[in-house]
């Protein structure tokens, strides 16, 4: 039997209330059968285990899932959300792993579980992990403190009481409270005349808003798909304005699906490129490393971000915006709780590397997504 290719997503699912951290997460799974060929429109029996320390470590929590494939052989589900076999998934410490998800699956619905895959959770539930390791900021407002390591983080009480934002300078479309006064912008333009502030952060130059283009560099058309059911059968380039309205591309910018960023046509103009994934790597280890670069990269305060927007200061003028997503179904999601950024680079055949910001911690973190996501995009100078 073939293996079972999963990805779990780095978005939570938004219940309730903003401010509350949900315990669950969402997890996808492309299923196929022995011969290869995608499991479509089924009901799959699927055993869920969170494995600690190894990929053959003790699980501290299982559970099960019956979810039914879509047309692409797409299974979703919320881990912590199914049927309870053991543990208890609130009571796990997410900073004392590594951890591990093992998948147990039967193709034909039930509990005779024949495909088994085990992967490591490289980007730890985010908000789960904040809410078991103590954080906090000093009372001189210049050190951020997660759990035992500090990090000097100018200027940031001043941020987090929206003392910072008092002159922060327009996007380029004319939108307050995006940008940092203390950067210096250069700009860019692309192919359609859209211009574009920049910031040049350590060895990079990169766009410092979010692409908008609706053409390719040689000037042919990207498709504009607004139908939901024609967005989750593409394999071809095209974008979308959150919910379909144009007034989002003020300043969240346009949703891309991978295969845009992947034509040989480039979404991005002449003298700048779709930035790998080894390229968003060397942005992310310049600023400090997955679990606080994204202080650096978001911009500050609440206008954009919904609170709690955790300790952004944009010190590096990346001026990062949560434009949320468009779904694989075609769906729009969750602006304003996170960011999430293509790279050229691809994962598998359904799947391709993305970086992503979050309003309810300070890191930056790299996974992979469905290439059918609409997500926003960034461009690169060569």
């Amino acid at each position: 039997m073939k293996n079972l290719f999963t990805i779990f997503l780095i978005s939570f699912i938004a219940f309730s209330g903003f401010s509350q951290v949900p315990q669950k997460f969402s997890y996808q799974t492309i299923i196929r059968n022995s011969s290869n060929q995608l499991l479509v429109g089924q009901t799959v029996g699927i055993k869920i285990s969170i494995l600690q320390s190894s990929a053959n470590g003790n699980a501290v929590y299982a559970e099960t899932h019956t979810p039914q494939t879509n047309a692409n052989g797409l299974a979703t589900l919320e881990i912590g959300g199914g049927t309870l076999l053991s543990g208890n998934f609130a009571n796990i410490n997410w900073a004392n792993g590594p951890f591990f998800v093992k998948t147990e699956t039967d193709p034909n619905g039930g509990s005779n579980y024949t495909i088994t895959n085990t992967s490591q959770l490289l980007s730890v539930p985010y908000a789960l992990y904040s809410s078991s390791t103590s954080s906090s900021v000093s009372s001189s407002g210049d050190t951020l403190f997660i759990g035992n390591q500090s990090y000097i983080i100018p200027g940031i009480s001043a941020v987090n009481n929206n003392g910072g934002q008092t002159g922060i300078t327009q996007h380029t479309c004319g939108a307050d409270y995006v940008h940092n006064t203390s950067k210096i912008y250069g700009s860019m333009t692309d192919q359609e005349g859209n211009v574009y502030k920049t910031i040049v952060i350590g060895t990079q130059e990169w766009m410092a808003e979010n692409l908008k283009t609706s053409i390719y560099r040689n000037g042919d058309q990207l498709e504009n798909i607004t139908d939901d059911t024609l967005w989750a059968g593409l394999t071809t380039g095209a974008w979308a304005s959150y919910n379909n309205d144009s007034q989002f591309d003020c300043p969240y910018g346009k949703l891309y699906n991978w295969y845009a960023v992947a034509d040989p046509r480039h979404v991005c103009p002449t003298g700048w490129h779709e930035p790998t994934d080894t390229e968003w790597t060397t942005l992310i280890v310049y600023l400090g490393l997955e679990a606080v670069a994204g202080v650096k990269m978001k911009s500050t305060g609440s206008q954009y971000w919904i609170s709690p927007n955790i300790y952004a200061t944009n010190e590096s003028g990346f001026s990062g915006l949560p434009c949320g997503a468009r779904g694989f179904d075609g769906g729009f999601y969750s602006i304003g709780l996170y960011g999430l950024w293509w790279s050229s680079s691809e994962f598998d055949t359904g799947f391709a590397w993305t970086s992503g910001l979050y309003n309810n911690n300070g890191g930056a973190y790299q996974s992979y997504n469905v290439k059918l996501y609409g997500l926003s995009v960034r461009c690169l100078k060569d």
